[in-house]
């Protein structure tokens, strides 16, 4: 079959960015060790095999996914790795691959309740296994978690259970962007839990909360960062308010080609419900690329893509509404192009028109909404120096640690 799109996941950006970010947490030492690679809802539709695979490769140990079957996924495919699972779980998978997950204790749990936690207990017993558990304390998402008198109950509760082992306590603190003193506020809130549970929380239990909060402040670091949108290259925000001094690569490109050009006059209209008339002659390209594909429509400015001609890479803009398997692009100012040219619909390239956040901003979406967007119809193609890539010989960043503390991890 001929393919008309693919998303590329470039994997020396992707390890630039786990290097950058296990500097910036390890205190300027590579620590990868401190960094936990959220890769729910199949890596923002990366593919959560894939990436959890080659981030294994380089090092990463620590992994959270939301559901079960993703963390079976993930944890089959990153060997030796440990994966959190971040949704309230009553019961356990025992067959297959999770049996022997369970039983290497490579699969942890999320404590959100005390009954949820007696059901972890009731469901480990038949097994004859230590079953790890992480409570998260809710400082403000209002999600998951709960509040510290529920928080001190079920820590004395695993503290006295011999099928249960406290190997974590986190937070998830939801304004570390937008109001930055209230997020400090919070997270002294979880220091003062920690310190007073300090009788029911173990030395080896690791203390970690999301990476916006870490990345963002030294103080909210803790020992370690779950990391979400910035191993793909970006940051929730722009870099003119960022503070976390990180200079990442975006890691993920979308490219399509041109499938016909034409001319059409002036006076014509373009699209469903003929909302665009064009006031001159134009060239128009054809784009195999729609709404179906993950491409909302716009709704605060029009799209554009980036076309290869043969004079250089030009954003054109798109005429009319998105359809669903296509889209018309103006190529008038383009110059002469293949009939087939290359095209870009996100890039790789921050400065471009059609980066990840332009794009997602001009739909009205945030660049998480985008990616999970994007069709599993389209390929996902792995490529390291401009080439496709065997994702079983990816150079390590452990190996590039000159200085490396203690092993903080799951474990």
């Amino acid at each position: 079959m001929t393919t008309t799109s693919s998303i590329r996941i470039d994997l020396a950006a992707l390890e630039g960015n786990l290097e950058a970010i296990a500097r910036l947490v390890g205190g300027g030492h590579p620590a990868p060790d401190r960094i936990c690679a959220v890769v729910k809802s199949d890596a923002y539709g990366l593919g959560a095999a894939r990436i959890a695979g080659s981030m294994a490769s380089m090092g990463i140990r620590n992994f959270a996914a939301y559901q079960p079957s993703e963390a079976i996924e993930v944890a089959t495919a990153a060997r030796g790795a440990s994966v959190l699972v971040l949704m309230p779980v009553h019961q356990l998978d025992r067959a297959g691959a999770a049996r022997h997950l369970l039983a290497a204790g490579r699969l942890h749990y999320t404590a959100h309740t005390l009954e949820q936690v007696r059901d972890l207990e009731a469901e480990a017993a038949p097994l004859g296994i230590v079953l790890p558990v992480h409570l998260e304390l809710d400082t403000g998402m209002g999600r998951g978690g709960c509040e510290e008198p529920d928080a001190r109950r079920i820590l004395e509760f695993v503290s006295g259970s011999r099928r249960l082992r406290l190997a974590g306590v986190m937070t998830h603190l939801p304004d570390a962007l937008d109001d930055p003193d209230t997020a400090r506020d919070r997270g002294r809130r979880f220091r003062r839990f920690l310190e007073d549970t300090a009788d029911l929380v173990p030395g080896s239990a690791v203390r970690h909360v999301s990476a916006t909060a870490a990345l963002q402040d030294a103080s909210l670091r803790f020992d370690m960062a779950r990391i979400g949108l910035g191993w793909t290259g970006h940051l929730p925000r722009p870099l003119s308010t960022d503070r976390s001094g990180l200079r990442l690569r975006p890691a993920i490109s979308w490219w399509s080609r041109l499938i016909q050009v034409r001319r059409i006059e002036a006076g014509r209209t373009i699209g469903y419900g003929c909302t665009q008339r064009i006031e001159r002659d134009t060239i128009a390209g054809l784009v195999p690329v729609g709404y179906a594909d993950g491409l909302p429509p716009s709704r605060l400015a029009a799209h554009r893509v980036v076309v290869h001609g043969k004079h250089g890479p030009v954003a054109a803009p798109v005429l009319g509404r998105m359809n669903m398997d296509q889209c018309v692009v103006d190529l008038t100012e383009v110059g002469p192009v293949d009939a087939d040219a290359s095209v870009e619909v996100v890039s790789s390239d921050p400065d471009s028109a059609v980066s990840l956040p332009r794009v997602a901003a001009r739909a009205d979406v945030m660049p998480y909404e985008l990616l999970c967007g994007l069709s599993a119809r389209i390929p996902r193609v792995v490529v390291a120096g401009g080439s496709l890539a065997a994702t079983d010989h990816v150079p390590s960043i452990e190996s590039k640690a000159a200085v490396r503390g203690p092993q903080i991890g799951f474990g």
